[in-house]
């Protein structure tokens, strides 16, 4: 079979050079290389085909046949409805089934859709010729017995696609026994074959080898099997939708691929997904491919969200690169949320910026910690220091000043309490301080109540007149006579 992207012109008549006459032909031959036969695709006209033996145009096939079946053979002109850009589909043997041509009538479908583009005003056009194309090719799997056997085999390493898979579903089978085709894929594409690169002949023989699809079809520079793209056709949107959603999830052991991660606090169990015994498939309807084109976005990825165009698709989603790229996403962020941190940590006193080891526990058993709005561990010592210093002297002024005071009224000792103890006072007494610390913890332990002075007698009270009394507690008692009148003291 040959595709050449040839070029229109209004002439109906044939050309000494096809290249003159039409947009896009497909051509066949017979083994011989006779006898060959064409449809071609005008720009802006209905489908024309062409004889290439008896050099005739017509607006009906003269030998119609099918690119799937591969042994179409000629019936008469006219009979059966056509599609307004491929040639009929006939039956390949006197006992061919009805669904079977309708099979091969939607692999021819989708090849044309790739080869000639979709159909759409805005889509892309197709890619490569019908020589990128092979049908009802056999494979063998381990064992010799069991075959691999895709509607269509497509190579276009133009694009970066050496080898794509094609099974075309007319949704006639349960989803379960599509989704069994995908092992079968990867069974055949895990088997290696010798390697005879000079460059690897210092090798043991038994790791010189390689996958035999690296060597039939090179090209491939990514990790994982070559891919296999499904074509849904003959239902409902919903219905194809659907079709295809649980073919992927039926067959979700075959292009999951291995969930690895690396155990770290700052990825949230995050991981990425290896591909290297995977196999891709994209799927898509025949609809949207005839109507888009191979490069319109109509593929759906098996285990992505979304349709994207076929070399999008491909691509492995989820994989150590995506996983990179978001642990480098989450390492910026940690890092912009830490010099947040930094910056609002700036010491009061210096204007220090701490760096990452800065905020780390200081002290006995950690028990300072920078925190926003405080001072750096210098600072912090410094000022620590300083007020202890100050405290020391702030209580050696109260011990000057309590001393020089009444003394406590129960113990007769010093007003401010005795040195050293932790109930001793670090200010000046003040003037209604009657007893020491000590001896105030004492009455309120043994239920005595508030402290009252003696009230001073008439002849005190008239020798104040002449003289100041020498009585530590005089104004005192002045001051309790007068809140505490005789009469309301008890016994």
């Amino acid at each position: 079979m040959v595709m050449a992207p040839w070029h229109t012109t209004e002439n109906s008549e044939p050309a000494a050079s096809l290249a003159d006459e039409v947009d896009r032909l497909v051509v066949r031959t017979d083994e011989e290389g006779a006898n060959i036969d064409g449809i071609a695709r005008r720009p802006g006209a209905s489908t024309c085909y062409f004889t290439m033996h008896t050099a005739q145009w017509s607006a009906t096939p003269l030998c119609p046949w099918s690119w799937a079946g591969g042994q179409g053979h000629r019936r008469r002109a006219g009979t059966g409805a056509l599609p307004d850009f491929m040639s009929p589909i006939t039956t390949t043997r006197s006992d061919a089934g009805r669904s079977g041509a309708q099979h091969a009538m939607a692999v021819d479908e989708t090849i044309a859709a790739f080869v000639l583009g979709g159909t759409a005003p805005d889509a892309p056009g197709g890619v490569g010729t019908v020589r990128s194309w092979s049908t009802e090719t056999e494979f063998l799997l381990p064992g010799g017995r069991r075959k691999v056997r895709p509607d269509g085999v497509w190579q276009a390493p133009e694009i970066g696609v050496p080898v794509l898979m094609v099974e075309v579903d007319r949704s006639t089978m349960a989803p379960a026994d599509v989704a069994a085709k995908f092992p079968r894929y990867r069974e055949l594409f895990r088997v290696k074959v010798r390697d005879n690169d000079p460059a690897r002949s210092e090798e043991e023989p038994a790791d010189r080898t390689v996958h035999w699809w690296r060597r039939t079809y090179p090209g491939h520079t990514g990790t994982g099997y070559p891919p296999v793209a499904l074509v849904v056709t003959d239902a409902g949107p919903v219905a194809l939708a659907n079709r295809q959603e649980a073919v992927a999830e039926l067959s979700a052991e075959v292009w999951g691929g291995r969930w690895c991660t690396v155990h770290r606090d700052d990825n949230d169990g995050d991981g990425w997904r290896v591909y290297d015994d995977a196999v891709p498939v994209v799927a898509t309807t025949l609809e949207m491919l005839a109507e888009h084109g191979p490069l319109g976005p109509v593929w759906w990825r098996f285990g992505r969200s979304g349709r994207h165009c076929l070399i999008e698709a491909l691509e492995n989603p989820n994989n150590r690169a995506a996983y990179d790229q978001r642990q480098a996403v989450r390492e910026d962020e940690q890092q912009k949320a830490h010099q947040e941190l930094m910056d609002s940590l700036v010491c009061i006193d210096c204007g220090d910026i701490p760096e990452q080891e800065s905020t780390w526990e200081y002290g006995l058993h950690g028990q300072w910690t920078r925190q926003p709005g405080g001072r750096c561990w210098t600072c912090h010592q410094k000022r620590k220091e300083r007020l202890e210093r100050e405290a020391e002297e702030q209580l050696e002024a109260a011990r000057t000043a309590n001393a020089a005071l009444r003394p406590c009224w129960t113990c007769r000792g010093s007003i401010g309490g005795e040195e050293g103890s932790k109930l001793e006072l670090r200010e000046v007494a003040g003037p209604d301080r009657l007893e020491c610390p000590g001896c105030v913890r004492d009455r309120v332990a043994k239920g005595l109540g508030p402290l009252v002075l003696p009230a001073p007698t008439k002849r005190e009270l008239v020798a104040a007149l002449v003289s100041v009394p020498d009585d530590p507690w005089w104004e005192a008692r002045v001051l309790h006579a007068k809140l505490y009148p005789v009469r309301d003291r008890r016994a």
